[in-house]
């Protein structure tokens, strides 16, 4: 493929097989498909991460039915002489695109796709279009308008993307109507799953559902079996073929990009480029087989070399909205240690459904999201304990989506810390104006940075400057004439944090020190000037934290104020030092040393 053709280009985002053959970016799957169509009757249901190519399974699957043989030329399925080509009615739903603001209007949705599809069939003109009958009824009778219809194979094929959308996005108080309106479309499926070729449902979370995952008829979960384990993403093997064989002028694109932008040496060669590539993206595993190869994220893949630079493009496609409620809802079940090199759960508790949307599990549910992935080596090191042939074993498939939780998690830390600051306004208002200085220390230490969920974030001046910025903001939110700011440029420098009361003429300078005395701290604010656009005010107040990233909190202060007299010079005060004492409060002590 020359990507210099001006009809060339990376499909991001792309649900059409015919588009992404086209291109010569399509990693064939097509083997996995014809095992299910060498199948009559079965009810599959197939769970992965988001971003992962599903819908793009889906049409797939769509084409196949439709007998596009040649669209498939350089495909395995082509190639495979057993495979008979038939073509097959396809009832296709995207559960993403139904109306579903109420139980109600998700029913009438669910009988206008139906429909849709009756008319794209040519059969619709003997049923008579009611959004407001049964939709159960409504399904039945396009299952049996399309067992009849000429030139087809009298078993339809059923495709379902994204069944869990109604229940992920509804409100918590409509949850259990939604969920037996989801319930009701499935336990139809069920019963006329001998009447299809086969039935194929994807999503993200495992709900339990009783025409779905429930019964002696539920379906055939795929999601973890090692004969499909591959069957979504991008292996080694496809990064190689796809984006590097033959196409050597557009890497050397690549590589001078990166060069430029990511400050890469002139040696940098394309095996440097996949291992970073590996490191970043690669990493995903669905089966327990240790023999299983690990999957790259097609969507980052794709991005990647649109972009031709490295990106959190993880994050940045939108987290899923289940994990966000979740975390809105309770961020400190999320507080644990995820520097771990893996996690362990049970696979009982692995494998259970989902009940409602407050009972996912923490590692179901961030497995099902793609934040983690399954781990077949296990993990002895964290422990000191042996491998447990019955647990699961999970951690992060690389950099990317690492990272993409601790932006996240951050995101949630900084809100809650305004959320806590509003609740201290009072108390450190009152301790600023009158310069009780402990008061105010023992406030930022015990308010702020004990209830910051703290270890989400970097043990650096950064992270600390972020969790004091943000419950700083929270406590002033609604204070007139108090103003927060952060990185405001003086003439040599960006101070971390200033206060202004404007009310009472004051400032307060913040700079913050992770592994640095509170003098070092002090002696910047002078060094930089980082006083000088608050000359007009009546007092200056410089204060130095030492932040400990062992202990998580502030350990050592420095304060100083400098105060303007009659003839508007500033007067400085004797400095103040304060350190926590045995039991864990501030006190003023005497030199820090």
């Amino acid at each position: 493929m020359d990507y210099k053709k001006e009809d060339s280009y990376i499909p991001v985002g792309s649900a059409d097989i015919k588009e992404m053959i086209t291109q010569k970016l399509y990693a064939d799957k097509t083997s996995y498909i014809t095992k299910l169509f060498r199948t009559n009757g079965i009810y599959y249901f197939f769970i992965r991460p988001r971003r992962f190519g599903k819908s793009l399974l889906l049409d797939t699957i769509d084409q196949i039915a439709k007998c596009n043989k040649e669209l498939f030329k350089s495909c395995a399925i082509y190639e495979d002489k057993t495979y008979k080509w038939k073509k097959y009615p396809v009832i296709w739903l995207n559960f993403s695109e139904l109306v579903k603001d109420s139980p109600h209007t998700l029913k009438k949705s669910l009988n206008r796709k139906l429909y849709d599809i009756a008319e794209l069939y040519r059969v619709h003109d003997k049923i008579k279009i009611s959004v407001e009958e049964a939709y159960e009824d409504y399904l039945n009778r396009v299952i049996n308008l399309l067992k009849k219809l000429e030139n087809y194979e009298p078993t339809p094929i059923i495709l379902i993307d994204e069944y869990d959308s109604p229940l992920i996005s509804c409100e918590e108080a409509q949850y259990e109507e939604m969920l037996a309106v989801v319930s009701s479309f499935f336990k139809v499926l069920k019963a006329r799953q001998k009447d299809c070729k086969f039935i194929f449902v994807t999503g993200v979370t495992k709900f339990y559902l009783s025409g779905l995952t429930s019964g002696a008829n539920s379906c055939n979960d795929i999601s973890l079996h090692e004969d499909y384990a591959q069957m979504l993403g991008y292996t080694e093997e496809d990064i190689d073929n796809l984006f590097f064989k033959g196409k050597q002028l557009y890497i050397n694109e690549v590589i001078t990009s990166l060069k430029e932008n990511w400050d890469k040496k002139e040696s940098y060669t394309d095996e440097q480029l996949k291992q970073e590539l590996k490191d970043f993206y690669n990493g995903y595993c669905f089966s327990r087989n240790k023999g299983i190869k690990r999957m790259y994220n097609p969507d980052s893949i794709l991005k990647f070399f649109r972009d031709k630079l490295f990106g959190n493009y993880w994050s940045n496609s939108g987290n899923p909205a289940i994990l966000l409620q979740q975390i809105k809802n309770n961020i400190d079940r999320f507080t644990i240690p995820w520097d771990k090199s893996s996690f362990a759960i049970n696979q009982l508790n692995f494998e259970t459904l989902t009940g409602s949307l407050a009972e996912i599990a923490l590692f179901p549910l961030m497995y099902q999201t793609g934040y983690l992935t399954l781990d077949p080596n296990g993990f002895t090191a964290d422990t000191g304990k042996d491998k447990n042939a019955t647990d699961y074993y999970l951690k992060f498939p690389n950099q990317e989506v690492q990272s993409s939780l601790k932006l996240t998690l951050s995101m949630f830390v900084a809100q809650k810390q305004q959320e806590t600051g509003i609740e201290y306004s009072v108390s450190i208002l009152d301790t600023l104006r009158n310069e009780k200085w402990c008061g105010f220390l023992n406030l930022i230490k015990g308010g702020c940075l004990a209830k910051a969920g703290y270890r989400f974030l970097d043990k650096t001046e950064r992270g600390f400057q972020g969790a004091l910025y943000s419950f700083l903001n929270g406590v002033f939110y609604t204070t007139q004439g108090m103003q927060v700011n952060a990185e405001l440029a003086s003439g040599l420098g960006r101070l971390d944090i200033a206060l202004e009361d404007k009310l009472h003429q004051t400032a307060y300078i913040f700079e913050l020190k992770v592994g640095k005395s509170v003098s070092e701290a002090l002696q910047q604010i002078y060094d930089k000037d980082y006083s000088m656009p608050f000359n007009t005010c009546y007092k200056k107040v410089f204060v130095g934290l030492k932040y400990d990233p062992v202990r998580l909190n502030i350990t050592e202060a420095a304060i100083e104020v400098h105060q303007r007299d009659e003839e508007h010079r500033f007067q400085v005060m004797p400095r103040k030092n304060f350190a926590v004492d045995t039991i864990g409060y501030f006190k003023e002590v005497g030199d820090l040393g």
